[in-house]
């Protein structure tokens, strides 16, 4: 679980940079919008979203829900996020749509199954000196909330542009960690090679049919 000092570690990384005029992919530390964007492509173009229930964990400002809204998908989006600040923005842009400000982690808000799909991007990684176990206690969680794909982004070991304050996992410390749910999952896949420094995970749960176009 998150404790606080973690959870401050990452309001302070991130809050500061609201209100400065900065791009978005800025205010949430991504290289680029291209980068960014690439990450939710890879999403779109290895999960059926249209007319299902996505939980986007560390929603930030609400990009992949109008990554998705402006590429014609239908969809019922649920983000959630420890930052109210983030939140706050999120829904003075897209007041139509549902941003809870809540740590998904110590919440019971959602029951088992809630959604169908549960994404995140980002929340790994920063460097809080237990990834390994928050990835892990986090997976936990997902697989309870969701009745069908988890999935999410992850900084790659081998990425040539390291930096200290992050952390970078390698796909086969992924397969090792998921060999903890082995028995509710019935596939899982890893995607390499759209980013330099980033791999996808997709992970498909037992008794579901349509993880993949």
């Amino acid at each position: 679980m998150m404790n606080m000092s973690k959870i401050e570690i990452i309001k302070q990384y991130y809050e500061p940079n609201l209100g400065k005029g900065l791009p978005d992919y800025e205010v949430l530390g991504w290289e680029s919008k291209e980068a960014q964007y690439l990450r939710f492509e890879m999403l779109g173009k290895n999960v059926i979203i249209e007319n299902k229930k996505l939980l986007d964990v560390g929603c930030g400002l609400g990009n992949l829900l109008e990554y998705l809204r402006d590429k014609g998908v239908h969809f019922d989006y649920t983000g959630v996020d420890i930052s109210s600040k983030m939140t706050e923005h999120a829904k003075k842009r897209n007041p139509e749509s549902k941003f809870l400000c809540l740590d998904i982690f110590n919440d019971s808000t959602f029951p088992s199954g809630s959604f169908d799909i549960i994404y995140t991007s980002g929340i790994f990684n920063l460097n809080l000196g237990n990834n390994n176990e928050f990835l892990a206690t986090a997976l936990k969680k997902f697989f309870h909330l969701s009745n069908s794909i988890v999935a999410f982004n992850l900084l790659h070991h081998k990425s040539p542009d390291r930096d200290d304050r992050y952390y970078y996992f390698s796909p086969e410390e992924i397969v090792g960690i998921l060999g903890d749910f082995k028995h509710e999952l019935s596939d899982t896949q890893i995607i390499e090679g759209y980013l330099k420094n980033d791999f996808m995970v997709i992970c498909k749960k037992n008794h579901t049919t349509d993880a993949t176009p």
